[in-house]
C-alpha cells in the first residue's frame, strides 16, 4: 500500500486480517498464502486510490508448471451493492471490519474452506475461463492439470478438447503467444507425469521462498 497512508495503519490492516486469517501465512506485504497440495490459494489487499484504501482480492496459483511469480489466478475481488470492487479506506476498516469480514466471506466462501476440494478450484477456473476478457491459457492449462492431479482422466480429455476449440476461435496473434491449440495440447500431455509434476511442485515452493508452508491439503473429490 502506498505511504501516503499511514505506516501504523497498514500495520494494523495487516494484522487485523492477520488474525482473522488463521490458517494462512503472511507471503509479503498485505499478501497472505496458504497451500492445498499443488494449489496455493491467497487473499491479497490491492492498493487503490493512489494507496488510501484496498480491495481483498482472493486468488489460486498453480505450482504444477513452473511461473516467475506468484499469479493472481482465478481472482475473486469483494465487491460492493453495486457490483464494483468495495474500497475500503482505513476509517471503514476501522469501524466495520467485521462487516467487511463478513462479506467476503459470503461472496467468497473458497477464501475461508478447510479444507479445499477440487470442485471449489474447478468452479473458480471456470467461472475465469468463461467470463475472461483476454486469453486464458494458463487458466486453461491448470484446470486440465488439476483435473489429471485428482484422477480425473475424462475430465481432463473433455476440458482438453473443449479448451482446444477456444483456442482456436482466437485470433491469430494471441493463437500464436500460445503457439496454437495443437501445440497447447501437446505441452500439456508431455507435462503429465505424476513423479515430473511433484519435482515441479517442490521446485516452485522453493523458488518462492515457501517450503515452509503447512499443506493443508486438497479435498479431491
Amino acid at each position: 500500500m502506498h505511504e501516503t497512508t499511514d505506516c501504523c495503519s497498514q500495520k494494523k490492516i495487516q494484522l487485523d486480517w492477520q488474525t482473522v486469517l488463521s490458517t494462512y501465512k503472511l507471503y509479503r506485504s498485505l499478501h497472505f498464502i496458504k497451500r492445498h497440495g499443488p494449489i496455493l490459494s491467497g487473499i491479497y489487499l490491492k492498493a487503490v486510490y493512489g494507496g488510501e484504501g484496498y480491495v481483498p482480492v482472493f486468488h489460486t496459483h498453480s505450482l504444477m508448471t513452473p511461473f516467475p511469480v506468484v499469479s493472481l489466478t482465478a481472482p475473486v475481488a469483494l465487491t460492493n451493492s453495486k457490483g464494483a470492487e468495495d474500497s475500503i479506506r482505513f476509517v471503514r476498516h476501522t469501524n466495520e471490519l467485521n462487516t467487511i469480514i463478513s462479506n467476503f466471506r459470503i461472496q467468497c466462501p473458497a477464501a475461508f474452506t478447510q479444507p479445499l476440494t477440487c470442485t471449489i478450484v474447478e468452479q473458480l477456473y471456470n467461472s475465469t475461463i468463461a467470463n475472461a476478457i483476454d486469453y486464458p491459457v494458463q487458466t486453461m492449462t491448470d484446470a486440465v492439470l488439476l483435473s489429471l492431479w485428482c484422477n480425473k482422466k475424462e475430465q481432463a480429455e473433455a476440458q482438453i478438447q473443449s479448451y482446444r476449440s477456444i483456442i482456436a476461435s482466437w485470433p491469430a496473434a494471441a493463437q500464436k503467444r500460445c503457439g496454437g491449440a495443437d501445440r497447447w495440447e501437446a505441452d500439456i500431455r508431455s507435462q503429465w507425469n505424476r513423479e515430473q509434476i511433484t519435482n515441479t511442485i517442490q521446485t516452485e515452493l522453493t523458488r518462492f521462498k515457501l517450503d515452509h508452508l503447512q499443506d493443508m491439503l486438497l479435498a479431491c473429490e
